[in-house]
């Protein structure tokens, strides 16, 4: 099997030259957000209620060092694209469900990007689901699709049909090499750096994740997994200051297995606690971002079938009625209402940036 290095230098994966992009770099000190989404819809009944606790274990330890909203409600199309972006425009938006048109409003990111004349590699957004290539809005964050990127190398294996088997490592991992180096236009992702070559460095980054993802020693098993590590490593190499982390894992619902719905809620719970892991580890991070958590919707309440938690569109408290909680800006709890569409306008105010929407900043936090 090729080792980590061998396999860099057959990718063409050398160390790059310094990115360079035209606009100023944010201050060192500026305040950094990263919104982190339970993406897929989770319900209160398996979260923050005495008996859900111990299906997040990591955010119940959590809440006492942050500012934690017990009223947060999705008032828009309960659909996982609307949903989020709504949240990242801080408008209730009502475009395609599936992802094939970008949010209808100016994104936080896009308004970012132009007001601070960031770099492109300054904003971010990484998810596990597959529709949302389109999420940052024209020239906004770079968004990365790493689960996609996987199951594009294995279907070229199987594709090929080369005489090797798609367990075998090696292959899979020059197929991801092959098609990080041909451009991922049909993967459906975005990068700003034009042309169909990816920049050297975002080539590196990347692929490092993905490699630690095939042959490291914490043995990752789900597409949720791999968008924490591509996160991580995008963290480590560029520091952004703004970061959209989708987790969809929870999604499996639709599927009608209770069990692996709440293994997935527990998956998503751990993963966002390493998320803060890091922030305290990074220098980049420690003491200067603040983390926004809530779910993108919520799910059916079980008033509505015999397992309401298998989809989320009747539009009952158990969908709408949610939860946040904001890392890194304060400690407290309320129960005074806020909205998905506030976590934009909260980030915005933490980037000191005009931005016009309907949400409103979130109390209690600075």
């Amino acid at each position: 099997m090729l080792s980590k290095r061998q396999f860099l230098q057959a990718a063409g994966v050398t160390i790059a030259n310094q990115l360079k992009v035209s606009g100023a770099d944010p201050a060192e000190s500026a305040r950094k957000v990263i919104i982190v989404t339970f993406g897929g819809g989770v319900r209160y009944a398996e979260t923050f209620t005495r008996e859900g606790l111990r299906n997040i274990p990591r955010l119940a330890a959590l809440q006492g060092q942050g500012y934690f909203y017990r009223d947060c409600r999705n008032l828009g199309v309960l659909s996982h694209f609307n949903s989020t972006a709504s949240i990242v425009t801080g408008q209730w938006q009502r475009v395609d469900d599936f992802g094939f048109q970008p949010p209808a409003s100016t994104t936080i990111f896009e308004a970012y990007r132009k007001q601070r004349k960031a770099n492109p590699q300054d904003a971010w957004a990484i998810c596990t689901n597959k529709s949302f290539a389109n999420i940052s809005g024209a020239a906004g964050a770079n968004v990365v699709l790493p689960k996609q990127l996987l199951l594009e190398a294995v279907k070229d294996v199987v594709r090929r049909g080369e005489g090797l088997g798609v367990a075998d490592r090696d292959n899979v991992q020059r197929r991801l090499a092959s098609i990080l180096q041909e451009g991922y236009e049909g993967v459906g992702w975005t990068v700003f750096k034009g042309g169909r070559s990816l920049d050297q460095k975002v080539q590196r980054t990347l692929t490092h994740a993905l490699v630690e993802y095939i042959n490291g020693p914490e043995a990752p098993a789900s597409g949720d997994e791999l968008t924490f590590f591509i996160a991580r490593e995008v963290m480590r190499e560029f520091s952004p200051r703004l970061i959209l982390v989708n987790f969809w894992d929870m999604d499996v619902a639709h599927w009608g297995a209770y069990s692996l719905y709440l293994q997935a809620v527990t998956r998503t719970d751990r993963l966002t606690g390493m998320l803060w892991d890091e922030v305290q580890a990074n220098p980049a991070y420690r003491d200067r971002t603040t983390m926004l958590v809530l779910p993108e919707l919520g799910r059916d309440g079980d008033i509505n079938t015999a397992n309401g938690f298998l989809n989320h569109r009747s539009g009952d408290a158990s969908c709408r009625n949610m939860w946040m909680l904001a890392l890194g800006a304060g400690k407290g709890e309320t129960e005074q209402p806020v909205a998905h569409i506030d976590a934009t306008a909260t980030a915005a105010r933490m980037l000191e940036i005009p931005f016009e929407c309907a949400g409103r900043p979130l109390p209690g936090i600075s």
